[in-house]
């Protein structure tokens, strides 16, 4: 019951500055066009300026710790892919399976997923664990840029090269790069790095808060509920399952493969919504499925710590 509740105290925060959006806009204290500004502030600082600030600070993993994270990264890019399958073979539009394929593969690992690890499974296991971040947002959210630009009518070889150019990815690359380097950025930037930092999650979540509290997103259609319950399901339960199995098969450490495990069981990041709104595909449902499974993963993520717990002791 504790887990339980500690996990729910860390979940909840998210919630109220969800809350917050949507009251800014029930209340017409924020606009569609205002909205917009809030996405565009994390798009192009507050992500970037966490991603640096956090992925910097990894260092250089070992042989072993390579292997668990490469199969972490595998894992991830083919449930993104079978979304995308599955979408195609029910039917569904290009802005859906994109959509909806990234909203799979990338999760909330940065600000929910390594403070429950750490609470769960101890400091050492986060540490270690900290570079399935740059795998989110070096390797999958790459794939899932590339799916947006693919959808938004691009070439895929186009899309995907186009991709690190994205200010997220983009940054998550030159965190992973001073961590590999083991380089420190001049006192004065890295503060000015991790203050904008500490508002990108923030304001990112009211951002989502108020796509969901106005009646359109750039105008597009309420989006059909299939993709929404199928990127759920893969991303709360298909992506830990199968993350736990490939690490399995790897040399890695059998704490990395329990944090892993609990960090693929995040829910879906508020990025997602913000790169999809961006690109202008699929956001008002990127936006329902952040806040869908971020509302399930109270349990599920309390359900696959109590598993990994018990596995570990």
């Amino acid at each position: 019951m504790n887990l339980v509740l500690d996990v729910a105290a860390r979940v909840w925060p998210f919630f109220l500055l969800i809350a917050v959006g949507v009251a800014l806009t029930r209340f017409r204290l924020l606009d569609a066009r205002m909205a917009q500004g809030l996405s565009a502030y994390v798009y192009w600082v507050g992500f970037p300026a966490l991603l640096v600030h956090s992925l910097s600070r990894l260092g250089r993993p070992g042989p072993e710790l390579w292997s668990g994270l490469l199969a972490y990264a595998g894992v991830g890019l083919l449930v993104m892919g079978g979304v995308l399958v599955s979408g195609r073979w029910l039917g569904w539009t290009r802005d859906e399976r994109a959509g909806a394929a990234m909203a799979a593969g990338v999760g909330n690992s940065a600000f929910l997923a390594l403070p429950v690890t750490a609470a769960v499974l101890g400091a050492e296991t986060a540490r270690l664990v900290a570079g399935a971040v740059a795998a989110d947002f070096v390797v999958l959210a790459a794939a899932g840029v590339g799916l947006l630009g693919w959808a938004a009518g691009r070439s895929v070889w186009r899309s995907t090269a186009q991709a690190f150019q994205n200010p997220v990815v983009a940054a998550a690359l030159l965190g992973l790069l001073l961590a590999l380097l083991d380089l420190a950025l001049p006192q004065p930037l890295d503060r000015a790095i991790g203050m904008a930092a500490a508002s990108g999650s923030p304001v990112g979540l009211v951002a989502l808060g108020a796509a969901l509290g106005l009646r359109q997103v750039d105008d597009a259609p309420a989006p059909a509920n299939a993709p929404l319950m199928l990127a759920a399901i893969a991303k709360l339960a298909v992506f830990p399952l199968l993350v736990w199995w490939a690490i399995g098969l790897t040399p890695a450490p059998a704490d990395f493969r329990a944090g892993a495990t609990l960090v693929a069981a995040a829910p879906t990041a508020v990025n997602v919504f913000i790169q999809t709104r961006a690109y202008g595909v699929w956001p008002r449902g990127a936006a329902r499925t952040v806040a869908l499974t971020t509302a399930l993963s109270i349990i599920s993520l309390a359900l696959v710590a109590i598993l990994l717990t018990a596995g570990v002791s």
